[in-house]
């Protein structure tokens, strides 16, 4: 599939990835805000329709495959390399508008390639982790996925039974949205109503859903028939204050989806193997709703 981005998803990464999304399509970010240590929380529009859909990548620094995935996905939407079963790509962009943060943890992705190197929390991280190759939180080792307004006090207690502390991952915080990361995700939420929300993440090739009701079940169904996932119910410290498990309880249909197999971090070389079976599945979402 061309326009698959394969190159690491740290700052110089997603500015290749950036770039090539935007002279080839004409289509530029606008910054949520900032991370805990400055860089831009990115967000782009895709489409001109009044029914939005929202996906969200790399939560955690080592599945920030996600990342690469989402940059590709735009570029083939716009660029029309999606097969969609019929469906032109060119009119789901008049019907739907695709709003898409490629990488809600960009400090995680740079502590993760690149260690405390030029890091002003380098002190602190050090005493977190001796290295960090499976490094899932952000600077200040909050794990961003737990750190959303459902369930999170039910979580602290669990965290308190198993000795999660500030680290490489599961740490939820000192309060809900505690981290500016994951408050830009939220309030770009709020603010934008979105239709469904989907989060990507790695890896089992698994989808889950929130609120369990018939119809999210159907939908969730639907994206395992084109993409061959299978659908799960999340248990023990998976099921508290995700993104998913946030927008679920205000009543938006939100779809979590493990993607690849293997052991995180997934290579890059896999990424035209995931797109392929993901693509599809993305570009239709919004008309399963």
């Amino acid at each position: 599939m061309d326009g698959i981005f394969t190159v690491p998803a740290d700052t110089a990464g997603r500015q290749m990835m950036r770039d090539k999304l935007s002279s080839d399509t004409g289509i530029y970010p606008v910054s949520l805000g900032k991370s805990i240590l400055g860089r831009d929380i990115e967000v782009y529009y895709i489409g001109k329709g009044d029914r939005r859909v929202a996906f969200f990548g790399a939560h955690h620094a080592a599945e920030s495959i996600t990342c690469n995935l989402l940059f590709a996905f735009m570029h083939a939407l716009l660029t029309e390399k999606i097969e969609t079963h019929g469906t032109v790509a060119r009119l789901l962009l008049r019907a739907y508008t695709f709003t898409v943060v490629p990488c809600v943890n960009p400090d995680g992705i740079e502590l993760r390639l690149h260690g405390t190197e030029n890091s002003p929390l380098a002190a602190r991280q050090r005493k977190m982790a001796e290295n960090f190759d499976l490094w899932q939180a952000n600077a200040r080792g909050v794990d961003l996925n737990h750190n959303y307004d459902l369930g999170f006090y039910a979580y602290k207690s669990l965290e308190s039974e198993q000795g999660i502390s500030p680290g490489a991952t599961r740490y939820s915080g000192e309060y809900p949205e505690s981290e500016p990361e994951s408050k830009s995700a939220a309030n770009l939420v709020r603010c934008t109503s979105p239709s469904a929300v989907l989060s990507l993440h790695s890896q089992g090739e698994e989808i889950y859903y929130s609120p369990r009701t018939p119809r999210t079940a159907r939908i969730a169904q639907r994206l395992c028939a084109i993409t061959g996932y299978t659908p799960r119910i999340p248990e023990g410290t998976a099921a508290y204050g995700g993104l998913c498990d946030y927008t679920g309880s205000l009543g938006i249909p939100s779809f979590t989806l493990e993607v690849g197999r293997g052991k995180n971090p997934l290579p890059e070389s896999e990424i035209p193997r995931i797109a392929g079976e993901l693509f599809p599945a993305l570009a239709l979402f919004p008309t399963m709703l």
